[in-house]
């Protein structure tokens, strides 16, 4: 991991939401799709803004099982990085609209 990333990471483990399953994830996306340092720290902001959504509207739990599918199910191809967490995503969108 680039040394900026690390620190980024870092600078994520002080806010509201990202964690280290978060961080990681940024970190598998990223190898994959070879993301600068701005687009690594958007990554996790993205993390941190969805939490922030769920918690506001008590939907944690759909939000955990999201990144918990994106964990299990993430795959790099042909330098994309993919998932298969539909339903958890729409739950997710469902919940906080």
């Amino acid at each position: 991991m680039k040394a900026s990333h690390l620190t980024l990471a870092l600078a994520c483990l002080f806010t509201t939401a990202c964690g280290r399953v978060e961080g990681d994830l940024c970190d598998y996306k990223c190898d994959c799709e070879g993301c600068n340092d701005r687009e690594y720290g958007d990554c996790l902001d993205r993390y941190d803004i969805r939490y922030e959504d769920a918690d506001r509207h008590d939907c944690v739990d759909r939000y955990d099982e999201l990144v918990a599918c994106e964990d299990d199910t993430g795959i790099c191809r042909d330098y994309k990085w993919d998932t298969s967490c539909k339903n958890e995503n729409d739950a997710l969108k469902e919940c906080v609209d």
